[in-house]
């Protein structure tokens, strides 16, 4: 399934929020959300609001996402990719 457009303008939106002169920022958030998406299978929209501090309490590795309808859930998102997300945030 296809992502909306309103989700579509929503990272769009995002993006263009960084600076212009900071060309390699926006590649950052691209490859974040390409991580996430493809390494974590996570939505788009979920992988736009992905906070790597929304931790589990007892079981590391698992983080909160708000998916579809507002639903929150805990996914597996490897040490990798964390320490990736924080390299390029």
């Amino acid at each position: 399934m296809l992502p909306s457009q309103e989700l579509l303008e929503q990272i769009s939106r995002k993006i263009q929020n960084i600076p212009n002169h900071r060309k390699e920022s926006k590649r950052k958030v691209h490859y974040c959300l390409f991580l996430l998406g493809y390494k974590a299978g996570l939505r788009v929209s979920e992988a736009a609001s992905f906070d790597y501090q929304a931790k589990h309490p007892r079981h590391k590795d698992l983080y909160l996402v708000h998916g579809k309808g507002n639903k929150k859930r805990y996914v597996y998102v490897s040490k990798e990719i964390i320490q990736e997300l924080k390299n390029n945030h």
